[in-house]
Parts: structure tokens; C-alpha cells; sequence
């Protein structure tokens, strides 16, 4: 008899409807639809999540927006969601292939012809700058939280991936513990940040992130960044290591059309202080036009 898989959807994630949508080289990725407000606000929400995101680390940002907006919450193709029926499509997921997923889902959901703003943050502010630098999605603004325009992944965290078969993960789980406690967050003054990232990890599929991790170690789009023309705004979080906050105001001044604000910490960064500032960047776009 079958042991049946444990459900570790929080409350929140079971009231979303999942929609599939299927790309053009036949991979599967998931949208959540959250269409919980009485009242919902003219502008919806498309959410793009990071590298192998949980889905508690938005959690709090998504409670309080889902009270008032539609919430879109997409998951590209490297997440647990996805289907990939082709397994040399699975070893061989890149960047692009997540970006140009957004372009996809985007036009098959026909956002473009409503009102309507991204949030991202890390790896997924690096797709989203190169699909806004392609114009494949015309949102009325962006929300940007630590967008990642290059990274610090070590060869040696790649290839410790790469060389480790899936069944014996649990080998290398110590050592990414250790890594991520000591050189990303404190996990001391942080333990849910932590906890957080450390469940991305373990539930990561290594078969979809081994050639994404070798891209990462010399990966870089600052050349995109410029041709971006979406009012954005940059959010940054100057206790945040994950997120060096000085690489987002490098972002903030190669980007004409927007505006910089430090929410301090990642919590910050991941509660009210954010819905308040993304409110107030609502209220500015609407007088703009």
C-alpha cells in the first residue's frame, strides 16, 4: 500500500486556483490565481518568485495583497511545479528559458490588455529584466525587490550539484546548511529567513538547476538593464545579504524612469512596509497618466 504524499501547501496556497499553461517547447508551469478580494483593486498583481522559491517566502506579502488585489503567482519552469515531459529539456533549463516563460504565460493569459503591475524579487528580477528588456510583457509599472544582475555562485556549489547523484542529496544537505548560514544570512538575528532558504534548497529539483547554477557563476545582464522602459520601482534592503542592496541601486541609475526606496531588512522587504510603498507607486503611476 502507498503511503500518500504529505500536503505542505499552507492555507493560503490551497485557496489559489493552479492554472497550467504550456509552452511552446512543451513544458508546464504553474500559475497560482488568487482571486480572494471583495472589492478588488483595477490593477493586479503578477508575481515572479526566485531561484527555487518556496512558496512561504512570499507568504506574508501575499496574504496582505490578496485582500485587496487579484494575485497572479507564477512559477517558472526550474520550481517542483513544472512539468517537463522531455528530461534533456529538464538538464537543460537556462535563464532564458524561464524569461522567455513569462513572455509565454503572459500572452496566453492576455495580461498585457489589463491594468496590471510585477512584483519580483532576486532571480526572478533576473528574468523579468531581460523580458521587459525584450518587450515581451507591458506591465503599467514594476516592483523590483534585490533584482539580481549578477552572481556569486561559486564553481564549487555548481559542481558539488552536479556531481552528487539525487539519491544520496542528503550527503551534501550539511554543507549547504553551513554555506547558507555563513555566508548569505545570519541565522541567528534571521532564523526564518533562513529556514526559508534552507527549504529551498533541500526541496529543489537538481535535475532542473544544475546547468542553471553553472550559468549563474559568470552570469550578468547589466547590458539589459537600460533598454528597460517600465516605470519601476527598486526595493532594497541594506541588512539583506542575499540581496546586496548596492547592486539595486546601480540597477536604480541605469534605469531613467525610476525610483529607489531601502526598506532596511528582508522582512521589510517581504511584509507591510512593502505593500505600503507598492501602493503609494500605484498612486503615482495612476497621476502620471
Amino acid at each position: 500500500m502507498c503511503k500518500k504524499k504529505r500536503d505542505l501547501r499552507t492555507e493560503l496556497e490551497k485557496k489559489a486556483k493552479p492554472i497550467y499553461f504550456t509552452m511552446s517547447d512543451g513544458v508546464q508551469v504553474r500559475v497560482l490565481e488568487f482571486d480572494l478580494a471583495e472589492n478588488p483593486h483595477e490593477y493586479s498583481i503578477f508575481v515572479i518568485p526566485g531561484f527555487a522559491t518556496v512558496f512561504q517566502s512570499w507568504e506574508i506579502v501575499l496574504e496582505l495583497l490578496t485582500k485587496e488585489f487579484k494575485v497572479y503567482y507564477f512559477e517558472s519552469r526550474e520550481k517542483n511545479s513544472s512539468i517537463i515531459p522531455d528530461k534533456k529539456i529538464e538538464r537543460n533549463i537556462t535563464l532564458h528559458d524561464m524569461a522567455h516563460d513569462i513572455k509565454e504565460v503572459i500572452e496566453q493569459m492576455k495580461l498585457d490588455n489589463q491594468k496590471y503591475i510585477t512584483l519580483c524579487s532576486s532571480t526572478g528580477g533576473t528574468i523579468e529584466i531581460e523580458a521587459l528588456s525584450e518587450k515581451w510583457l507591458r506591465p503599467t509599472g514594476a516592483v523590483m525587490v534585490g533584482p539580481t544582475t549578477q552572481y556569486d555562485v561559486k564553481w564549487i556549489a555548481a559542481a558539488f550539484v552536479t556531481v552528487v547523484p539525487v539519491f544520496v542529496k542528503a550527503l551534501y544537505t550539511p554543507f549547504f546548511r553551513w554555506y547558507i548560514g555563513t555566508v548569505y544570512v545570519n541565522k541567528k538575528k534571521y532564523p526564518k529567513q533562513y529556514a526559508k532558504y534552507i527549504r529551498a534548497g533541500e526541496e529543489a529539483n537538481q535535475r532542473k538547476i544544475r546547468k542553471l547554477l553553472w550559468q549563474m557563476t559568470k552570469y550578468e545582464c547589466w547590458d539589459m538593464v537600460p533598454k528597460i522602459d517600465t516605470p519601476t520601482l527598486l526595493i532594497g534592503a541594506t541588512e539583506d545579504k542575499m540581496h546586496a542592496s548596492e547592486l539595486t541601486m546601480k540597477v536604480q541609475e541605469l534605469l531613467q524612469n525610476s525610483e529607489y526606496v531601502d526598506l532596511g531588512t528582508n522582512i521589510n522587504a517581504h511584509s507591510q512596509p512593502l505593500i505600503d510603498v507598492m501602493k503609494n507607486f500605484i498612486v503615482k503611476l495612476e497621476k502620471k497618466k
